[in-house]
């Protein structure tokens, strides 16, 4: 005896099944390749901007366009504003264009850091002060002194950190 066994046609709902299946599959394939072509585009996209190369060692920072910066130029004139990229030799803040060669000194200066490092060198000269003074007093005074290494960081921080001056640092303007 032999069986023989034929598939069965396929009915008008198992052909729509399909035709969904592979437009899911098409239309999934299409976002990918429309993610990919974009994620290239932005990778590929540079920011205008300013880049700054530590000379003794392999540190940079960046500093994109339209950001608030302070610059004290090498006729110590300073100028604090947002910059904008002009060409590959200057740049322009508060419609004054600088060549990035008359540069002495720069540093990224927001509104937040303007107001914030005035109150943190007050307020840790303070705490020296009365640190010194517990210590001069003597008796119940000494237990001011641990006010000392608390203000010490508060007031040297501020004062010497985030300055890129062009003796130590290569400016590089990315356009």
């Amino acid at each position: 005896m032999f069986f023989c066994t034929f598939k069965k046609p396929k009915t008008k709902k198992t052909m729509e099944s399909l035709s969904i299946g592979l437009r899911n599959f098409m239309s999934k394939k299409l976002v990918l390749s429309l993610i990919f072509l974009l994620s290239c585009v932005f990778l590929t996209d540079q920011e205008k901007g300013i880049i700054l190369k530590k000379e003794n060692s392999k540190k940079t920072v960046f500093l994109e366009e339209n950001r608030r910066v302070k610059i004290i130029t090498k006729a110590d004139k300073k100028i604090i504003g947002n910059f904008t990229v002009l060409d590959n030799k200057t740049i322009v803040i508060k419609n004054e264009e600088i060549a990035i060669d008359s540069i002495e000194t720069i540093s990224s200066h927001s509104k937040f850091s303007s107001v914030a490092n005035p109150v943190l060198v007050g307020v840790g000269a303070v705490f020296i002060v009365f640190g010194t003074a517990g210590i001069a007093a003597g008796s119940y005074g000494v237990l001011l002194a641990p006010l000392i290494p608390v203000g010490l960081p508060m007031v040297l921080l501020p004062v010497l950190s985030n300055k890129h001056r062009s003796k130590d640092w290569k400016y590089q303007i990315v356009n």
